[in-house]
């Protein structure tokens, strides 16, 4: 009988202070690239092999990880009115939409592993769904060693990165967005 696999978690990151914006976000992973839609910690290996770390596994699936530490990320960054997963029950202003397109350890080079994360972003304004921006982020991190432990630990440094990189573009897009009218009304002669 195998042994139960050990559950590895990822940290939500500690965003940098800055203004307060009244914007309420909805976060949603919309998709995630083959192989990564399960709680399997994926590995990529040469001739395009993705595997999954043995006795090892997210206690959720991949996208939940992702959204739930990023949903944390920016309710403790006390900048957003609010901040609400894919099924949250309140009005928002705006959607932050995520596409996994890497989140594992790239043995593809040999040992250790490179941990590779990788997002598509897309920001948009909830009244008319117009997009805000689209972007992708990308982070990697080299496992310190080819133990489950630090491999974990690369790709939660990888994460903290791409996650750090995704809240920063969209509180200058929100802002962008926040100021957007209040600029066009000053310029209307009265």
């Amino acid at each position: 009988e195998a042994p139960t696999p050990v559950n590895y978690r990822i940290g939500a990151p500690k965003l940098a202070a800055g203004d307060s914006l009244a914007a309420d976000v909805l976060i949603a992973v919309a998709a995630t690239a083959p192989g990564l839609d399960g709680s399997g910690i994926a590995a990529r290996f040469p001739g395009s092999r993705v595997d999954y770390l043995a006795g090892a596994r997210w206690p959720v699936k991949t996208a939940a990880l992702i959204e739930s530490a990023l949903i944390e990320a920016l309710q403790d960054s006390g900048r957003l009115r609010s901040v609400q997963g894919d099924f949250g029950r309140f009005r928002t202003t705006h959607t932050l939409t995520l596409e996994v397109r890497r989140f594992e350890a790239d043995y593809t080079n040999g040992e250790p592993p490179v941990a590779q994360v990788a997002l598509a972003v897309t920001l948009g304004r909830q009244s008319d769904r117009s997009v805000l921006a689209a972007f992708t982020v990308a982070a990697e991190q080299r496992a310190s060693e080819n133990r489950v432990s630090a491999v974990v630990a690369a790709l939660d440094a990888a994460f903290q990165r791409a996650a750090s990189d995704v809240a920063g573009r969209s509180f200058d897009a929100i802002a962008r967005d926040l100021a957007a009218p209040q600029a066009s009304a000053a310029n209307i002669a009265p």
